[in-house]
């Protein structure tokens, strides 16, 4: 029964280190692209669209002001 147990228990250990590892990975990721590091490409905004805002900053593409 505590050999049943203790598996268990070491499946969820794994599955939980992946899940922090995963965090981890985001979280240089997301720093790297702060710092210039690494370039920031979108897969769900055009390029484009992304070179146009950094030209104009405080400016909501697609969105008018009422």
């Amino acid at each position: 029964m505590l050999a049943d147990k203790r598996a268990r228990l070491v499946e969820q250990l794994a599955e939980i280190q992946d899940s922090n590892d995963f965090i981890d990975a985001k979280q240089r990721f997301y720093d790297n692209v702060l710092s210039d590091a690494t370039p920031y490409v979108s897969v769900l905004i055009p390029s484009a669209a992304l070179a146009k805002e950094s030209e104009e900053p405080g400016e909501l593409k697609g969105a008018e002001r009422k």
